[in-house]
């Protein structure tokens, strides 16, 4: 008989190389500017300990939250939707993995699609984003009023 495979749904890690160096990635991540290229619409972040951010998305949501544990570099770690969310930074050769860690997702039906599967696609298409701005310069996001209004279009 085949072993019953669990699947895990309180967290979920994702993981990409990026050209450049863990510096670069975790401004790409902390500061506001560099977050608005292929993040966000608009932000703030207090970059301490126990600092407060606020993330817009260009179809209005916005996401208030406080920041958990910085480590210049190579840590950013703060809650985000109703859980935590903490990347990391380390140099690999001439390119910086990103790992991305989404945990203490609540338990429950509603939890698994509403949070779970919605954020880890989010964060996939972020993450995609991300490497297409960094390498190509094409922001991938979509921008036009009329599909934002319409909800074809999430990010």
């Amino acid at each position: 008989m085949a072993k019953k495979f669990k699947y895990n749904w309180k967290e979920f890690t994702l993981r990409a190389a990026y050209k450049g160096t863990p510096e670069m990635l975790f401004k790409m991540w902390t500061d506001p500017k560099q977050l608005c290229k292929w993040f966000l619409t608009d932000a703030a972040v207090e970059l301490k300990k126990g600092g407060k951010y606020m993330f817009k998305w260009a179809i209005g949501a916005v996401e208030n939250g406080k920041v958990l544990d910085v480590r210049r570099n190579s840590l950013f770690r703060f809650t985000f939707a109703g859980c935590k969310v903490e990347v990391k930074f380390s140099k690999a050769g001439k390119e910086c993995i990103v790992t991305l860690r989404q945990y203490d997702i609540p338990a429950g039906e509603k939890f698994k699609v509403g949070t779970h599967m919605s954020c880890q696609l989010g964060w996939t298409f972020f993450f995609t984003n991300l490497k297409s701005v960094l390498e190509t310069r094409t922001d991938l996001r979509e921008f036009d009023q009329k599909h934002l209004k319409e909800g074809t279009v999430f990010y």
